[in-house]
């Protein structure tokens, strides 16, 4: 499926009267592939989610949406391609209530509104927040913000996801739901975060920036587990990972980062 495939050619981005922040990123994202991509603040990841998004244009190199180039003639077509979740989820809730929220996206598509009610009823229930759907945005916790947020995204039905930060103001129980939502997720996806428990279940491929360029682009597993370079780019090993002396041997009991994980930490400890 060509449509859910995202090419990077030598994307470079610079902030007007500011330093380059991106710096000559190439890459490939296949149909289906969950990406994590991480690094210390300041590395670049939010600015790199925004330009796959169309919020900002490469100031060099060229960004391919599936079959399409972006430029300010196809955002409105990739737009609707993509959905982005952003860090802060005050940025993303501007209507009074979470049902008008929740259906700005298709709305504002012309979808019609039998239909409209039918995805804002899904995606909050799939999300664990169907209770909020008539409740004030503004009136509304940091961690059910982040879910109506989430929620908002999913109503678009898109056919690639892109989150900065998703498991921020989540507590321990809609963190889990976060998780589980990520894993049925078909299509691709990448996940901006420091949570670098969250990219072990979710995530196979891993692109670790480091000052606006790619140090790393492969196994989870085996970035993840190296302490080293973790070290350099500003991490720490996953907080699963810390008290065991050889986090490599951690995956050995699991089937992969993402199936069993859990399963094989409560084995080791």
């Amino acid at each position: 499926m060509s449509h859910h495939m995202i090419e990077l050619k030598n994307v470079s981005f610079k902030y007007p009267q500011g330093n380059e922040v991106i710096k000559d990123i190439s890459f490939r994202i296949t149909h289906g592939e969950s990406v994590g991509l991480i690094g210390a603040n300041g590395a670049g990841k939010s600015t790199l989610l925004m330009l796959l998004s169309g919020l900002l244009i490469p100031t060099n190199g060229d960004i391919i949406i599936g079959e399409t180039k972006l430029t300010k003639k196809t955002l409105k077509y990739i737009r609707q391609r993509i959905g982005y979740c952003f860090q802060n989820p005050d940025d993303q809730l501007f209507m009074n209530t979470v049902y008008d929220d929740v259906a700005f996206g298709p709305r504002n598509y012309g979808i019609d509104e039998i239909e409209i009610e039918k995805r804002v009823d899904k995606a909050l229930e799939r999300v664990g927040a169907l209770h909020l759907k008539n409740k004030f945005s503004y009136k509304l916790s940091g961690g059910e913000k982040r879910m109506v947020s989430i929620a908002t995204v999913l109503s678009m039905e898109p056919d690639i996801l892109l989150m900065d930060e998703p498991s921020s103001f989540l507590d321990p129980g809609a963190r889990r739901r976060l998780i589980n939502i990520l894993n049925s997720f078909e299509h691709t996806k990448i996940i901006a975060t420091h949570d670098l428990d969250l990219v072990l279940e979710t995530c196979k491929r891993t692109i670790l920036l480091k000052n606006g360029k790619i140090v790393f682009d492969g196994n989870t597993k085996d970035i993840l587990t190296d302490k080293k370079l973790l070290e350099e780019c500003g991490l720490e090993l996953p907080f699963c990972l810390q008290t065991i002396d050889k986090p490599s041997l951690m995956f050995s009991l699991c089937k992969s980062p993402v199936n069993g994980f859990q399963k094989g930490i409560s084995h080791k400890l």
